[in-house]
């Protein structure tokens, strides 16, 4: 062996040429250049086994996982839930629509974790989602009702099945006015705010995440979708509360600029303020303040610097940019003429939104609630707490920066109370002094100056307390809200109230009464917007016995009289907000009654008669609600006879002539319900003829026109199930000319579409031709009813035209007696109907149609001579609902026609004998045959 050179070469420079060698060469050459150092070489060699280990680094996985589990399809079940269809997907979900079998019978949207993404921070977001949910039990949040794990060991839970589409093409296809849709967002906030006094805070609030369908006829939101909710007392745990680096946690065109800086420990329920603002300025003006597209395009840094610097455009001017056509397009799904809905939004609207959009959030906002109450007085036509941005930031400064005069003046605030409550006290003593030195003139002389100047000294000390209190919950307040500091108002809203409450109504001056309603007024306001209803009722409470007192005190004036009604509403809200339903009437029925007695003190004044109006109208729908229908009815003719003398002084008058055709549609409902028919059409043709009017005086308002073709298609329907189908099919084809202008003018609104075709089948229906003349109209109907339910698979309203297709066309096969393909469209009917009389919240009208294919189930089962299950029947009376004690036709009728096809006559009688005595007849030939309702 050669002995080592003296100069050994550096570990790197053996390790180089070694590298340049074939593995078989390495052995000699590492013998030459290393001998006789041992440690030398088992370093090189080292390195040489780590580099040729790296070289096979990406040859394969860092871990061994195992094989996947078998992705779920449809047909799988899981527990008692056999999944149906895939819905929806997010970045670790699948959510499938899923059929419950027990307990219950219903639809659900089950959620599971996807095969592979069950690592375990994916995990556990999944689980925080989870509980999340399970956190909240708010009417307009989807519930939570399961959670499991499936055979393969993945997480699950099971929520409510929504049924709806994003609020904003709700309102857009609806072509919602302002004040509905003002209305709408105001429910979404208070169903947010419920979700942040949980301690949860959503984080991507978006359209698709707000779905709306119509329930009993009125648009009900629900919140879904909080996958990447975030706890905000921490309770979840802290690894729900990470992410990776860098990653957006929401969508950008709604994501609040402390979301964009990537501080997602420091976000927020104010972020979601933010998100609320975004989704007032698209509904508002049909178009987000920044656009999605252009957003996408920037980047991510752009995006970023988008959002935390560039101010969007107020609404108004927003609007006064888009094209004629688009501004157009906009007014016309709002209801208004542009130039009119330009000065709606400016104002208060600008100012409420662009509050929402404050870069700084202690500028915003402070809760949901507090946005949901701004809205809710701009359309009660009071001031809005939203102010310019000058005012909002010098109060900024003030409240960050001088913290000591906000605690300065909150002393002086408390040590006045305190200090008008001696003065006061040592000023009745007085007053009983003066009384018992009467007897002794000199004494009393020297009283009355006692008197005088305690009751000065009291007045003044009370006037500066009062006044200063007036600032604080009134002007000052709102400052304080918009930074989310209103409890620096606790110490001095309890030490107000002990104030109040300590005070003799008779030894306060008529100015103070005055003074100190408002306050009270002010403080119930503030009590509120903290969701502390039973404190803010106390406050009102209050109020109300200050404006009683001037009441009593002035019982000739009007304006004392209007007050103690307003302080009377606002109980009746408190009321209503904690849930005290029978307080909430009590309280209703007292701000009704104060509406007679103004009325009966101020004559036919519009301020007067429309207090009234609102009283009744207030009553009637509570009763409504409740299933009364004949004291609501009371309230509504009420209501009708208040609008009256403000009608016939100012005919022409757009509101009222409104508030007069919706009192003529209540009224419609409920006798038609009741099966007084000749009543019913009276009412609906009150109510087509102002719509008419309506029409004439505003005719670039769309809204018009579309009531004018409901009220013709209510007028229709009573004509039809009155037997008149010649006088019925004459208002259809008035109401399908007017929906026809419509359409024409904006051929994309999906609502006047679907009304349209609707009007074609019960047209249809009245088989004023043979089957065979109308099968291919309703063939044509039912594809385009079935394409629409398919585009929008959410939406209850297109199922229930589809299914309502169905089962017309399905009649007509059965006429000619073409079973086989009479059985096959009732088929396609079937599973729809499911879905529908499976959701909890189906209404009558639902119930009715679902029930209609189980009837035509059996029909055409019968005519095939095929038997039916054993529970078929059974199955279609638990559908439609009771209906022995109804009065609905819709109810009636199909519950009839139940009984005599399961064999039960006598069951049928009572029912078909109350549809006659209602003067009912069918449009369709079988069922008057059957049960003997002909003309």
């Amino acid at each position: 062996m050669e002995a080592c050179p003296a100069d050994l070469k550096p570990d790197d420079d053996i390790f180089a040429e070694a590298l340049e060698l074939p593995a078989a060469e390495r052995p000699a050459f590492l013998d030459r250049a290393c001998a006789g150092q041992p440690d030398a070489r088992a370093r090189i060699e080292a390195l040489l086994s780590a580099h040729d280990e790296a070289q096979r680094f990406l040859e394969r996985p860092l871990t061994v996982r195992p094989p996947a589990g078998p992705e779920e399809e449809p047909g799988t079940v899981i527990g008692p839930y056999t999944l149906r269809e895939r819905i929806g997907e997010g970045g670790c979900g699948v959510v499938w629509l899923a059929q419950q079998s027990t307990p219950l019978r219903r639809f659900v949207a089950l959620k599971v974790i996807k095969p592979g993404m069950d690592t375990r921070s994916v995990i556990a977001r999944f689980e925080s989602e989870r509980q999340t949910l399970a956190l909240m039990t708010h009417p307009d949040i989807a519930r939570i009702y399961d959670a499991g794990t499936t055979p393969a060991g993945r997480p699950y839970f099971v929520m409510e099945y929504v049924e709806g589409i994003p609020i904003t093409r709700f309102c857009d296809e609806h072509s919602l006015a302002m004040e509905r849709r003002l209305e709408l967002f105001a429910r979404v906030c208070l169903a947010l705010q419920h979700a942040h006094q949980k301690g949860v805070i959503h984080r991507d609030l978006k359209p698709s995440n707000i779905l709306v369908s119509l329930r009993d006829g009125a648009p009900c939101p629900k919140i879904i979708d909080f996958g990447i909710a975030k706890a905000t007392t921490g309770g979840m745990g802290g690894e729900t509360l990470h992410t990776e680096l860098g990653l957006f946690m929401g969508t950008p065109a709604y994501m609040s600029p402390e979301q964009a800086e990537l501080r997602h420990d420091d976000v927020d329920t104010r972020s979601d303020v933010y998100a609320l603002g975004v989704l007032l300025y698209e509904l508002l003006t049909g178009r987000p303040p920044y656009d999605p597209k252009e957003l996408v395009r920037a980047g991510v840094f752009e995006i970023r610097r988008i959002i935390r610097e560039v101010d969007p455009p107020r609404p108004s001017t927003r609007l006064s940019t888009l094209t004629v056509e688009d501004r157009d397009t906009v007014a016309r799904q709002r209801g208004a003429a542009p130039p009119r809905l330009t000065a709606v939004l400016k104002g208060d609207l600008d100012w409420i939104v662009m509050r929402c959009l404050e870069k700084e959030r202690d500028r915003r906002y402070g809760t949901a609630a507090a946005l949901a109450e701004d809205v809710q007085r701009h359309l009660r036509q009071q001031p809005v707490e939203a102010r310019p941005p000058h005012a909002l930031y010098r109060l900024q400064k003030f409240a960050l920066r001088n913290r000591l005069a906000v605690a300065a003046v909150t002393a002086v605030t408390l040590a006045l109370v305190a200090g008008t409550t001696v003065s006061t006290w040592q000023a009745v003593r007085a007053t009983r002094a003066e009384r018992l030195a009467a007897t002794e003139r000199d004494a009393a002389l020297a009283a009355r100056g006692a008197e005088a100047a305690a009751r000065a000294d009291a007045q003044r000390r009370q006037e500066q307390a009062e006044a200063l209190l007036t600032f604080m919950l009134g002007d000052f307040r709102t400052e304080l809200q918009k930074i989310g500091r209103l409890e620096l108002l606790d110490r001095i809203s309890a030490q107000a109230m002990e104030y109040f409450e300590s005070l003799d109504l008779r030894d306060v001056t008529d100015t103070a009464l005055t003074r100190q309603a408002k306050a009270l007024t002010q403080l119930g306001e503030v009590r509120l917007e903290q969701a502390r209803f039973a404190e803010a009722e106390q406050a009102f409470t209050a109020a109300h016995a200050r404006a009683a007192a001037l009441a009593a005190r002035h019982p000739q004036n009007g304006d004392m009289l209007y007050e103690r009604a307003q302080a009377e509403f606002w109980i009746g809200f408190a009321a209503r907000r904690r849930g005290d339903l029978a307080r909430q009437r009590e309280w209703l029925v007292k701000y009704r009654d104060t509406g007679v007695a103004l009325a009966a003190l101020e004559g036919a004044t519009r301020r007067s008669h429309l207090e009234l109006a609102s009283g009744h109208h207030n009553l009637a729908v509570l009763d409504v609600d409740a299933g009364n229908f004949a004291p609501a009815q009371a309230g509504f003719v009420a209501e009708m006879a208040a609008l009256a003398p403000l009608l016939a002084a100012a005919p022409n008058d757009p509101e009222l002539l409104y508030r007069r055709a919706d009192g003529a549609s209540w009224l419609g409902t409920i006798a038609e319900r009741n099966g007084r028919y000749p009543e019913a059409a009276d009412h609906y043709t009150t109510m087509a003829g102002l719509y008419e009017r309506l029409a004439q005086l505003e005719p670039a308002d769309a809204r018009w026109q579309f009531e004018l073709a409901q009220s013709l298609t209510f007028a229709g329907t009573i004509s039809a199930i009155s037997g008149e189908r010649a006088r019925a099919a004459g208002k259809y084809s008035e109401a399908m000319a007017v929906l026809q202008k419509l359409v024409a003018l904006d051929p994309a609104n999906k609502r006047w579409q679907s009304v349209l075709l609707r009007l074609q089948l019960t047209q249809a229906a009245l088989r004023l031709a043979p089957p065979a003349a109308l099968l291919p109209t309703v063939s044509e109907v039912r594809k385009k009813f079935v394409t629409l339910a398919a585009a929008e698979p959410a939406s209850v309203n297109f199922a229930r035209l589809a299914v309502m297709a169905w089962t017309h066309e399905a009649g007509l096969l059965l006429s000619e007696a073409r079973l086989a393909e009479a059985h096959d469209a009732i088929a396609q009917a079937r599973p729809a109907a499911e879905r529908l009389w499976l959701n909890p919240q189906a209404d009558i009208w639902t119930r009715h149609l679902a029930c209609h294919v189980l009837i035509m189930e059996g029909r055409i089962a019968a005519a095939r001579g095929q038997p039916l299950p054993a529970d078929h029947w059974r199955l279609a009376a638990e559908v439609l609902g009771p209906a022995d004690r109804a009065q609905d036709w819709r109810l009636l009728e199909p519950a009839a026609l139940i009984a005599v096809l399961s064999g039960d006559s006598a069951a049928a009688a009572p029912l078909v004998a109350r549809l006659k005595a209602f003067g009912h007849r069918s449009a369709d030939p079988y069922v008057a045959a059957t049960l003997g309702l002909t003309e």
